[in-house]
């Protein structure tokens, strides 16, 4: 959209929605004109401090002496602001945090667990011993290594500083009964007697985190949670991440920070419904892309932004806890599974671990769609599974749709045409506020069945149901005294576009594995769908544009957070480790752009296939 002289353009995050305002509109009456719910007690009179933001780029008016009053130096110096005491003062980019939204998103966390194999790395045990006397002078971790039991075989018993410090007052604050957890040899920590050990799984994702408690000892899930990535406000795409954390002296710490603070907030909720303790919780597993999990242990990126892409390295990586920012038992350790490639990461990994993908027999493909989608293709008697990435970029969440948001309240995520407009669903069935992924699959394949598009995805002009739009031609889905905004909700040719270059990306990306592996379309029997993108897809609006080549025997199976699932087997199992690491020891990479002809395929897969006829 080109922006007249006396428009700002305010891109809100994490939320994803952007909105176009007059020059020295506030943001909270710009949050308000794009559908947010921003707290706001006391009506933006800046009374309340609920509405607080933080301004990431852009020109605004200084702090008020209001705002100055509610925030510390640092805080100002850092960009904390009132919405309702900000004005714009050109183009701004804007994090809200979630205590400022009055109506989370909807996170998929959701998968299909399966049966999960119980051998933890770290186990518990009871133990009961006498106190220290002047007879018995033993130290106090001798004294709790001869209490375990006779069955268990330990061998030379460590324990670092900090759980020492946490050995010592527990003990004789519970007279000397209690459960030690084992890392091997290793004490990691300790809790009163009967306490059970928990492990902490996440997904790390683009634009996702979703986190799971489970109890070590059963395999039992006891709360499960999502947030938003904080770092989405430095970028929508990982490319825009690194570029960021390679210009800014700092900005590789910056984002560390950002993803660890997220990463313990959301552990201390899940303790907190579950009624357990952070002293309890003993393990990590932590998956996601290659350039997520790089960002969180602060190692080399700027290798992995520019070609050839490579990993600092593609093993696994385990780390304490704590070095993580993590508030965790004081010796509890965090592992990493391997990667596959430079945009081939441990989630990667963990989807196919947890679709059982590496042992089906049948060929199979799985897609984990999000704002890097990865791909893989399983052949029955072929040694080793190919795998590829391709960069779908953010529309699937919303991103560079002019009324595109993310799946919060009052997103639009089923269309449907008739001859007399669109009968739509929102989330929470609220008043239409714009487009998530799902919304926009369906709408542009609406368009292209009524042919009110072509196979090229241009807009038929001619066309009574197509207006001019300001910029370009546009559909009328819901008009302003319908929507929750009080603006009409659109979808122009611009956001046509975007979606043909986001499916391009991947059916292209489908095309190539599956000619890299000779394999024929009619030869595929499954398509597994991962993700919380995935959840929502309607498959018949995803064929209809050409999502997906042409595979007439392929069932389609969608799979929810499968990535989420395969954290979950890790963190439980030692033989989910090693077999994650043989897995992507043994897995080719594809690398798309040097397939021949595969710029020629991309723009082919950009156009809409043949179209069946629309439904009147």
């Amino acid at each position: 959209m080109t922006l007249q002289a006396n428009d700002s353009q305010i891109d809100f995050q994490p939320v994803g929605k952007r909105v176009t305002v007059a020059k020295y509109t506030t943001l909270l009456e710009a949050a308000i004109q794009a559908g947010i719910d921003l707290a706001s007690a006391c009506g933006g009179m800046g009374l309340c401090g609920q509405c607080r933001v933080r301004l990431l780029a852009g020109a605004a008016t200084p702090p008020n002496e209001t705002e100055k009053d509610t925030f510390s130096e640092l805080e100002l110096a850092r960009g904390d602001r009132l919405a309702c005491c900000t004005e714009v003062e050109g183009n701004v980019r804007v994090h809200i945090p979630r205590e400022s939204l009055l109506i989370g998103q909807r996170l998929q966390v959701e998968g299909d667990d399966g049966e999960l194999q119980v051998d933890p790395l770290v186990r518990a045990f009871e133990v009961v011993v006498p106190p220290p006397a002047l007879s018995d002078p033993r130290a106090d971790l001798a004294r709790v290594v001869a209490g375990l039991p006779e069955t268990v075989q330990v061998g030379q018993v460590h324990a670092e500083p900090a759980v020492l410090d946490q050995l010592s007052p527990l003990a004789r604050a519970e007279n000397w009964r209690i459960t030690t957890f084992f890392r091997r040899e290793e004490l990691v920590g300790v809790a009163p007697a009967g306490s059970h050990p928990l492990g902490y799984a996440v997904d790390l994702g683009t634009t996702k985190v979703a986190g799971y408690l489970v109890d070590l000892s059963t395999g039992g899930e006891l709360a499960r949670g999502g947030v938003l990535n904080a770092q989405i406000g430095y970028g929508e795409d990982v490319i825009s991440r690194l570029a960021y954390a390679h210009r800014n002296p700092d900005g590789r710490r910056h984002l560390a920070r950002m993803i660890q603070e997220s990463l313990n907030e959301l552990l201390g909720e899940l303790v907190a419904e579950a009624g357990a303790t952070r002293s309890q919780v003993v393990d990590v597993c932590i998956v996601g892309n290659t350039a997520m999990t790089h960002l969180l242990l602060e190692l080399p990126i700027r290798q992995l932004a520019v070609a050839p892409y490579v990993a600092a390295t593609a093993t696994r990586v385990e780390v304490k806890a704590r070095t993580l920012g993590l508030d965790t038992a004081p010796g509890a350790w965090v592992y990493v599974p391997p990667s596959i490639g430079g945009y081939v990461g441990a989630d990667h990994v963990a989807m196919i671990m947890a679709t059982g993908l590496d042992e089906v027999d049948r060929v199979t493909m799985g897609i984990d769609i999000g704002t890097n989608s990865e791909i893989v293709l399983r052949q029955p008697g072929r040694p080793h599974l190919a795998s590829a990435s391709c960069a779908s970029g953010p529309a699937f969440e919303g991103a560079h749709i002019s009324d595109g948001m993310r799946a919060a309240s009052g997103a639009i995520e089923v269309v449907h045409l008739t001859p007399n407009g669109a009968d739509i669903k929102t989330v929470d069935d609220a008043p239409a506020v714009g487009l998530c992924g799902s919304g926009i699959i369906d709408a542009v394949a609406e368009l292209y069945r009524w042919n009110l598009i072509n196979h090229r995805g241009r807009f038929k002009s001619d066309s009574q149901r197509v207006r001019r739009g300001r910029q370009s031609l546009e559909f009328l889905l819901v008009d302003e005294q319908n929507s929750g905004s009080g603006r009409d909700v659109v979808i122009t040719q611009e956001d046509v576009n975007e979606i043909q270059l986001a499916k391009g990306a991947i059916r292209a990306g489908l095309e190539v594995l599956l000619e890299a592996t000779n394999t024929a379309p009619e030869a595929v029997e499954e398509v597994i769908i991962a993700g919380a993108f995935g959840s929502y897809l309607d498959i018949q609006s995803a064929k209809a544009i050409g999502l997906f080549p042409d595979m007439p025997n392929a069932r389609f199976r969608q799979v929810g957070n499968a990535a989420g699932v395969g954290a979950k087997q890790m963190l439980l199992s030692q033989e989910a480790r090693t077999r994650a690491e043989r897995l992507a020891a043994g897995a080719d990479y594809v690398e798309l752009t040097v397939f021949p002809k595969f710029n020629r395929k991309f723009a082919m897969a950009m156009l809409f296939p043949e179209l069946i006829g629309p439904q009147e």
